[in-house]
């Protein structure tokens, strides 16, 4: 079994710790070195002055490794041949494992001929061939590494009292009361004795016998001893015969040399009888094993070979099951037992780690799960367990292991081998065994509810399906009688069985729920799981050969909610629910639905409170991956919890949110040693969840640095290389340098593999974080700047960015080195830049702006009184495409525009440049962000004005026309002359290419300022004003005698004259008089107007130069009492085509006036006399001239049904009179006729609604 390559030395070298202390016999091993010319006479004498045998082992390893390859290797030949008695057990793998040049010296220390040693080499082949078809048979879906796996040793023991297997199995004839661990644990045999395969072939008994249940391992221990043979050249034994069941066949064979070389193996026919010969002399060297044979008829070979008839001397070794022990085959013959227990706890773990050593997640899981660790001290069920999961892993399986699954398969797998059959028989083999199994589980649901592991006598009919599950234990308690006791392999078999049996009584099932709330039943909880798991989807297709397949499905549906409620309540006031129970039996039922509902019952909240195992993490990982949406918090502060648990709970969810301490450091540093083990131990690391607050998750990871240095730095120990992929993680890095970090950032950027790209969100004022910051730049990509969009950060951004660019030039100084480039797309980032000019330097701004590709706005938060920073400004108007004014009080910001723009005309006066038009033009570019509502306000520019006049006085130069395309920008002037001079809007209007809007928001009292406001108006094109003011113009009008500016004035107001709501004296009307003498087709406002009664006859007659006149009734009657008949014409066309005369009382003289009105005008479409008092005598005045118009109201009057008929009469008359209102009571008199002439005339009258109703 040599593999190594390694040089003898160093060899020796490597193991020599061991060797020191685990090499025996030193005599021997000196004289052979001696032998072998490694040792003189000197060495021999100095290894006798040596007082202790660790000394002596010592110096003689010293000597050979000093000596050189050669001595070593002799030395190490000298130790591979002599290792039964020179070295430890525990070392003999390890000699054998190393590759020797010379040749084999061990066959000079052999015996027997040439025929007989070429025999052997065939049993050695045979005995391959026998272990490589068991092994394959069990191994299917093991590597080839795997499948080389070593013996694992069993538990052997011989016939102690205290330790047979009929005293365990008599202990448990009463209920079992042990906790459920105790009582797992149990199942478990101890270390005891270490009693080997080797140490039965040493044994001078000529007769052993190795009793156990199915599946213990009887099997396993016979064919290590095959291949202690076929692996070891052990000259004690030199023939070995395995005869397994197949051997029944060929019971018939007729002599011993037939069965042991046409049954087994054949020698070369030269051969066969000399070896034949050297078999029966010295049948002392044979052992021939009978593999669960016991069906050995009396006088046959077989027969006899047991009773040593034939080869006397051999060694018999049969094994045999636990029912079959007192057979009186086996009775009188005189035998060592031997007990197989099955794997011990060590074995167990040994055999897991080997065959699942590459898993460890699994690994933890079978070895952390009390049931599965349990239940593998069966070897059998070992195996079985092992192929499951190395089948799933290989094959496209969406769904985890569960234990449940595991034991279907340990079910059909044990009927398959009990039953002979392929797998494409099992199915149908279990449904011919229906009626053997389902008694079986009805017995086991019994028992288990009763709490007794015993169960009724079953057949002793080996074709029972029952026994490939059962032991079966016969003690004779009499003389002449005996008792069988019968028991599953281990109380989880029976608990599986349990649940089998509710699956086909579904009914049963609410009732053992109910049970499982009680003191005494609540053991029943154990079987849940498995009903769970037995109803989950994916198993379904194992077990309907069993069960009928829509009756699985139904039971699932309702099971989900029967079982949650129960088991979300807590046992009593003092106890909780048990939360990873109900996360076991959900993990066994692999239910989404089911988690989704269990979880929003928890309110998306665990706290399991309890250490958790490896299973129960993979349990609690499960349900929680279930959640889609929402995030779960689980609180593991008061849990232990393993590796391989963290693990698969950090992998489980991107939303779960883990808390293990209370302290975040002590949680950090947690995670710290699980990322340094995880290393170690090349676990898969935690991913770095992108959650959905970058920044936080990369704050997170700052501190994360920091905390890990300072944990390095306590502790001596490296923690960075296990968490270095998570400081890989991040495609782009975010730094806000006001929260301190940017040193930080440095070492986390150091780690990177590649540069990457880094977001600003955060400035610093600090000088030492800026220098910290401009370190990262060699390790960054790209540098950018993001910010929150509002008012606050958008200005902190651009100070920072200012103060950014002062640091830098300021390093670059210090340093040598550039750093601008870098830096450059930073700069260049801001679409807008902030300042505030009260508090930096606009120098700064300017070389700023001179880094851009192009021109930028600028947003001015603050102004400076300074002659020197409204220079350096200035010089920034080539870099600026608009300016924006922010949060300036008025008075700040036309007090600084006016020093802008008096300093601009200043220096384009001095220098001939061009600054007021690069001034001007970024104070009116067009865009959204024109300020209208600020620098186009007229009181700012005519304060402009105002300043500039001054300063021209002053200066005794002219500024105005540098300004004029500004004052030329508004198309509408707004001023109020009673703040401001209308002299000052003369001089804006007059810089105008273009007559434009003026709306007066007040008016003076002063004379002058009327006046000279008359001058405005050549420039206006339209003037928009209150009837006050407009009173005060014409009055000035008329005062000034100018009939010119009453042309301009009705010009500029489109020809209305608005006196609305003013009380006229003579003056006024004096005015209005010239006004309207001076004008034609004007419009004249007088609604609610006061006019004095002697001032109207002299105003009537100007009515002819009014083309429309708006009244209210009051002053209308004041007309209608005064017109005269040559003044009725022009009023009548001034009022228009309506009359309203509604609820006035008309007396005689304004009737009068009326019947002028009527007279005179022409196409009257309304006139309302409604509730004006007429009587039939007023009425007779205006009859004559009613038929001019079209609609009339006469109702609410005192007109009698003479007058109304006279209204008839006329309606009849005239077809041009659409619409008569009268009184109803009236109408009510008025023949029907009537109305149905005007209705023949297709004139519609109407009339009050309940008379309509009548008519209808």
């Amino acid at each position: 079994m040599a593999c190594t390559q390694k040089s003898a030395t160093d060899y020796l070298r490597n193991t020599r710790k061991k060797l020191v202390t685990n090499m025996k016999n030193l005599p021997l091993i000196i004289e052979n070195l001696y032998q072998k010319n490694v040792f003189n006479d000197y060495n021999l004498n100095d290894l006798k002055a040596e007082r202790t045998e660790f000394d002596k082992a010592r110096c003689i390893l010293d000597w050979v490794i000093n000596k050189g390859e050669m001595a070593s290797e002799e030395f190490l030949q000298i130790l591979d041949i002599t290792k039964k008695r020179t070295l430890d057990p525990g070392l003999h793998y390890w000699i054998s494992c190393f590759s020797f040049r010379g040749e084999d010296t061990e066959a000079s220390f052999l015996f027997g001929t040439k025929s007989c040693k070429n025999y052997q080499r065939q049993l050695k082949k045979k005995a391959e061939s026998i272990l490589k078809d068991q092994r394959e048979n069990w191994c299917k879906y093991l590597d080839k590494t795997q499948a080389n796996f070593s013996f694992i040793p069993l538990i052997l023991e011989t016939d102690s009292a205290v330790k047979t297997p009929q005293s365990k199995i008599y202990s448990k004839n009463k209920k079992c009361k042990k906790l459920r661990p105790k009582k797992l644990r149990a199942y478990i045999p101890n270390e005891g004795q270490t009693l080997s395969p080797e140490d039965l072939l040493k044994w001078q008994d000529k007769n052993i016998l190795i009793i156990g249940k199915p599946g213990v391992g009887k099997t396993t221990v016979v064919q290590e001893m095959l291949c202690l043979l076929a692996e070891k050249d052990d000259r004690e034994i030199d023939y070995m015969f395995y005869f397994d069941e197949s051997v029944l066949a060929h019971n018939s064979v007729a002599s011993l040399e037939s069965l042991l070389f046409d049954v087994y193996k054949k020698p070369t026919e030269k051969d066969r009888k000399e070896v034949f010969q050297d078999i029966e002399e010295n049948s002392d060297n044979v052992v021939i094993v009978f593999d669960c044979v016991t069906d050995l008829g009396k006088k046959s070979i077989l027969w006899k070979v047991m009773k040593h008839d034939l080869l006397p001397d051999a060694k018999i070794v049969i094994t045999c099951r636990s029912e079959v022990e007192d057979d009186p085959l086996f009775s009188d013959w005189p035998t060592r037992r031997v007990y197989v227990q099955g794997f011990s706890e060590v074995s167990i773990k040994t055999y897991y780690q080997s065959m699942l050593g590459h898993d460890p997640v699994h690994l933890e899981v079978i070895l952390r799960n009390q049931e599965l660790f349990s239940l593998s001290h069966v070897p059998l069920y070992a195996f079985m367990i092992v192929d499951l999961i190395k089948f799933k892993n290989d094959s496209v399986y969406n769904h985890p292991h569960t234990v449940t699954e595991m034991y279907i398969h340990i079910l059909r797998l044990a009927v398959k081998k009990h039953g002979n059959k392929q797998n494409k028989q099992i199915d149908k083999y279990l449904k011919e065994k229906k009626d053997q199994i389902h008694p079986l589980m009805k017995n086991a649901f019994n028992a288990t509810v009763q709490k007794c592991l015993n169960l009724p006598d079953f057949s002793s009919d080996e074709t029972d399906i029952c026994h490939a599950f059962l032991k079966m234990i016969t003690m004779t308690d009499s003389p002449t009688s005996a008792m069988t006791y019968c028991a599953f392999l281990h109380n989880t078999m029976q608990e599986f069985f349990s649940a089998l049996w509710l699956l086909g009584h579904p009914d049963e099932i609410e009732k053992v729920l109910q049970l499982c709330q009680t003191e005494e039943h609540k053991h029943m909880r154990h079987v849940l799981p498995f009903l769970c798991g037995l109803l989950s989807e994916h198993n379904i297709k194992l077990l309907k050969c069993l069960f009928p397949e829509d009756q699985i499905k139904k039971t699932s549906d309702w099971l989900i909610e029967k079982f949650l409620d129960p088991f979300l309540q807590p046992q009593s006031e003092s106890e909780e629910f048990d939360l990873l129970y109900v996360c076991q039996c959900l993990y066994e039922l692999q239910s989404p639905k089911a988690c989704s509902m269990f979880l929003e019952k928890m309110d998306h909240r665990l706290e399991p409170e309890v250490d958790l195992d490896p299973h129960q993490c993979c349990a609690l990982s499960y349900v929680i991956g279930q959640s889609r949406d929402k995030e779960v918090y689980v609180n593991l502060e008061d849990c232990n919890v393993t590796d391989v648990g963290m693990d698969m709970m950090l992998s489980c969810s991107p939303n779960i949110r883990l808390k293990t301490c209370k302290d975040p450091l002590q949680q950090i540093t947690f995670f710290v040693e699980f990322f340094h083990k995880s290393s170690q131990c090349d676990c898969k690391l935690f991913e770095v969840r992108r959650r959905n607050n970058p920044e936080k998750t990369i704050n997170d990871l700052l501190d994360l640095y920091s905390h890990v240095k300072n944990y390095e730095t306590q502790t001596g120990r490296s923690f960075l290389p296990a968490l270095q992929s998570v400081f890989q993680s991040r495609d782009v890095w975010i730094i806000d340098l006001s929260q301190g970090k940017s040193s930080v950032l440095l070492e986390v950027l150091k780690l990177q593999t590649q540069k990457k790209p880094v977001d600003l969100r955060g400035c610093s004022e600090e000088e030492s974080e800026v220098k910290s910051f401009l370190q990262c730049l060699p390790y960054i990509s790209q540098l950018r700047f993001w910010e929150i969009d509002n008012e606050e950060t958008r200005m902190s951004a651009s100070d920072f960015l200012l103060d950014l660019y002062s640091h830098v030039k300021n390093y670059e100084t210090q340093t040598g080195r550039s750093f601008l480039p870098a830096l450059q797309s930073v700069f260049q980032s801001r679409d807008v830049w902030i300042i505030d000019l009260s508090q930096r330097k606009s120098s700064v701004l300017l070389e700023v702006l001179k880094l851009q590709t192009q021109k930028k706005p600028i947003d001015l938060r603050g102004c400076s009184e300074e002659e020197s920073e409204v220079m350096s400004f200035l010089q920034c108007l080539p870099y600026i495409s608009q300016l924006r004014f922010s949060n300036l009080s008025k008075r700040d910001l036309s007090k600084f525009l006016l020093q802008l723009f008096i300093k601009a005309a200043e220096i384009e006066t001095q220098t001939g440049e061009q600054m007021l038009k690069q001034l001007s033009s970024v104070c009116t570019s067009s865009s959204d962000y024109r300020l209208t509502y600020i620098f186009y306000e007229s009181d700012f520019l005519l304060d402009l004005c105002s300043h500039v006049k001054n300063y021209e006085t002053q200066t005794g130069r002219s500024f105005l026309p540098a300004l004029q395309s500004v004052f030329q920008s508004p198309d509408v002037w707004i001023i109020d002359l009673s703040q401001r001079k209308s002299s000052v809007l003369l001089e804006v209007l007059k810089l105008q290419t273009q007559k434009k809007q003026v709306n007066l928001s007040g008016c003076s009292e002063e004379e002058s300022e009327g006046k000279s406001f008359l001058q405005c108006l050549p420039y206006i094109s339209q003037l928009s004003m209150s009837s006050v003011f407009m009173l005060c113009v014409i009055r000035e009008i008329y005062e000034s005698g100018s009939a010119g500016f009453v042309s301009g004035l009705l010009s500029s107001v489109e020809n209305y004259i608005n006196l609305q709501c003013r009380d006229l004296d003579s003056v006024h009307c004096d005015a209005l008089r010239f006004t309207l003498q001076h004008c034609t087709a004007a419009s004249l406002n007088l609604q609610w107007t006061s006019i004095p009664e002697e001032e109207l006859e002299s105003i009537l007659p100007l009515f002819t130069h009014v083309s429309h006149l708006s009244c209210d009734k009051s002053v209308l009657l004041q007309f209608l009492a005064h017109v005269r008949p040559e003044e009725a014409e022009s009023l009548s066309g001034a009022l228009g085509e309506e009359l309203d005369l509604s609820q006035t009382q008309l007396d005689p003289q304004v009737c009068r006036g009326l019947v002028l009105i009527l007279e005179y005008c022409e196409g009257l479409t309304e006139l309302d006399l409604s509730q004006c008092r007429l009587t039939d005598h007023s009425l007779d005045l205006l009859l004559p001239n009613l038929h001019k118009v079209q609609n009339i109201d006469f109702s609410g009057n005192n007109i009698t049904d003479a007058g109304a008929q006279k209204i008839h009469s006329i309606v009849t008359r005239n077809s041009n009179i659409k619409t008569v209102r009268k009184q109803q009571r009236l109408l009510k008199r008025t023949r029907f006729c009537c109305f149905t002439d005007a209705v023949i005339r297709h004139r519609v009258v109407y009339i009050y609604p309940a008379l309509w109703v009548i008519l209808s």
